[in-house]
């Protein structure tokens, strides 16, 4: 069990949190836009999948939020509930997006727009949780644990999670709609 400062973990975290914003908007862009790119889309979910899900929730589910109950912070009937629970709802929206590409893709026209609608409700989501994070828990677990012990390191997890290629896959799209 390695020690970790949760100031860095938190730190690291919203970078991600950035990172996540960015796509969020390239997503509502390319399915704004008239004929939206099925690769760029399908980049895009897969991003909410590998990034946002098994990188960034893995960071926070297993380094902070395990390392702040260790240090005393209450798991259950609280913001770290909230947070996991809230992971399970992106989990699942990113699952039925998918679901929804493999459909358009096979030429179901009405599954565009069914997936235009879960990635709207999506964004929204993720942007409250995110809000929610930087602003409410992550403050009070940095007021209340200034070590924390943990299984795991953020490096490790980026690292089993491809963090670089999806940075740079992130990069490659969001600069086709300039942002």
């Amino acid at each position: 069990m390695g020690k970790v400062r949760v100031k860095y973990v938190t730190s690291v975290l919203r970078e991600h949190h950035d990172h996540i914003l960015r796509a969020l908007a390239v997503l509502d862009k390319a399915l704004s836009s008239p004929s939206p790119d099925p690769d760029d889309v399908y980049t895009l979910v897969q991003f909410a999948q590998r990034f946002v899900d098994a990188c960034h929730h893995g960071v926070e589910e297993y380094v902070l939020f395990q390392g702040a109950n260790r240090a005393g912070f209450p798991l259950t009937g609280g913001p770290i509930q909230v947070m996991v629970c809230e992971h399970g709802v992106g989990r699942y929206l990113a699952r039925v997006m998918e679901e929804l590409y493999h459909a358009w893709k096979s030429g179901d026209k009405e599954a565009l727009r069914d997936l235009a609608d879960y990635a709207r409700i999506y964004i929204d989501h993720l942007s409250q949780h995110i809000d929610k994070e930087n602003n409410v828990l992550f403050p009070m677990i940095e007021s209340t644990a200034h070590e924390a012990s943990s299984s795991k390191t953020v490096e490790q997890i980026e690292r089993e999670n491809d963090h670089e290629r999806w940075i740079a896959e992130l990069d490659r799209v969001a600069k086709k709609y300039g942002l």
